[in-house]
């Protein structure tokens, strides 16, 4: 866990970078870490000036409420007034107290899977639902307002090859499953399986938990149902609006015989009767997911996934780059990378990297940006393989612009090079639907 240091340097890094200042009571220092990615500060900072060493910090909170102390002294005994100026101080910093640790109550409240009250259970298969009394006649419970509900079940292949939803990107766990409560005995197999096993009347918590998505079109609750998986075990689902935004992607990548793989976080709190749970998914945006385009043919290598680069000059390229530009004006898509060369007036040449989609040039990178990848693509060009990189688009029907996605050649290790080629994961034609077998069972 994070201390009180750490917790307000990251709160305040939020609320400079959000606007808002969340409470963060039991944030640990991996998720400490990755929220400061997330907001653009360095994760180094939280043990920078003695931030986490315990002397330090007793010094600091000692010398904290000693200058409180005095300041509110000086106000009783300056004058009468003074008096009911600090017992308004303390009065605030106590309301101010409490009204953090009630919204953080209530975000445990919100986690939890059901509100403290009577219940009764029902058996379905594999799983222990909670229902009220009063229910007794009810056969099968929908969670989360009807949330799809299914058995644990295998997937649909254990030899699929993964395709990896952060494409390279830093991953955290940013969207929120449901109806985890019914899979009490699969989150207690995955926390015993990542080393972090659960004993009453304490919590467990793990990160980095790989983790499938699987759409099932045959679930009787929602048609576009997608479970979040461990080793064949369903702990929950995404909600019906996230699984109606991820499913064209999702069962794209399942279409194209590829298991749509990511990280997941599960955080778990054993109350003796009942096993409180909370499970996030690490999900990019849907259109960010999976390229637009398929990959050219031939040898190809795909660059890992980088820094921001603007590609220049895609405003001279529109009338091809307007038949990318998805509905919503964000996409994924896949471009390739040449060397190419300007001839100067004095007759000297200088080399750029020139960006093509689909074999058609689009635009070009800066003097400044293309001298990081050149090398690069020297070595791709020498081993006769075309560099591949995403592309970001975003556009409408009257402009567009692409931002780059590559590593420089400084970033590349020399393992990578040497287990070349990295080819693009070979996914179906764009569509809007995608025909997938079904994946549910009662």
């Amino acid at each position: 866990m994070t201390s009180k240091f750490q917790r307000n340097f990251v709160r305040a890094a939020v609320a400079r970078a959000t606007g808002k200042r969340p409470s963060l009571m039991h944030l640990t220092l991996g998720q400490a870490a990755r929220v400061l990615q997330c907001v653009g500060q360095s994760p180094a900072k939280l043990t920078a000036g003695g931030r986490g060493v315990p002397g330090v910090e007793k010094a600091g909170a000692i010398t904290q409420w000693t200058l409180f102390g005095l300041i509110v002294l000086i106000a009783t005994v300056s004058s009468p007034a003074g008096f009911l100026l600090a017992a308004g101080i303390v009065g605030l910093m106590f309301f101010l107290r409490k009204r953090r640790r009630d919204r953080q109550a209530w975000e445990d409240a919100t986690w939890a899977p059901i509100p403290d009250r009577a219940v009764q259970r029902i058996e379905v298969p594999d799983v222990q639902i909670e229902a009220e009394e009063g229910n007794a006649a009810l056969q099968r419970v929908a969670f989360e307002g009807a949330e799809p509900i299914s058995a644990v079940t295998p997937p649909l292949s254990t030899s699929r090859e993964l395709y990896r939803m952060s494409l390279g990107r830093s991953e955290w766990p940013n969207v929120e499953v449901v109806g985890e409560h019914a899979y009490e005995q699969a989150i207690r197999a995955a926390l015993r399986g990542s080393g972090a096993p659960i004993a009453v009347r304490s919590d467990s918590e793990v990160e980095g938990l790989q983790v499938e998505l699987t759409p099932e079109p045959d679930n009787p609750y929602d048609l576009n149902a997608i479970s979040v998986r461990w080793r064949n075990l369903v702990l929950g689902y995404l909600s019906r609006e996230d699984a109606i935004r991820y499913a064209q992607p999702v069962r794209r990548i399942l279409a194209s015989g590829l298991t749509a793989a990511t990280t997941a976080r599960i955080w778990a709190f054993d109350g003796g009767n009942r096993l409180q749970t909370r499970v996030t998914v690490a999900l990019p945006e849907p259109g960010l997911i999976a390229p637009l385009n398929e990959a050219p043919t031939g040898v190809t290598t795909l660059v890992p996934w980088g820094s921001a680069i603007q590609v220049l000059k895609e405003e001279n390229h529109f009338d091809i780059l307007f038949n990318h530009v998805p509905p919503d004006g964000v996409g994924l898509l896949l471009v390739s990378l040449h060397k190419a060369i300007h001839a100067l007036k004095n007759g000297t040449e200088r080399p750029f990297v020139e960006v093509r989609l689909n074999g058609e040039r689009v635009g070009e990178l800066s003097n400044v940006t293309s001298a990081h990848l050149l090398p690069l693509l020297e070595h791709t060009e020498t081993v006769g393989e075309t560099a591949l990189a995403y592309a970001k688009i975003t556009g409408s029907a009257l402009a567009a612009q692409l931002v780059l996605h590559a590593a420089k050649a400084t970033e590349i290790s020399n393992d990578w090079l040497s287990d070349g080629p990295h080819p693009a994961p070979n996914l179906l034609p764009w569509a809007t639907g995608y025909e997938v077998p079904p994946a549910y069972a009662t």
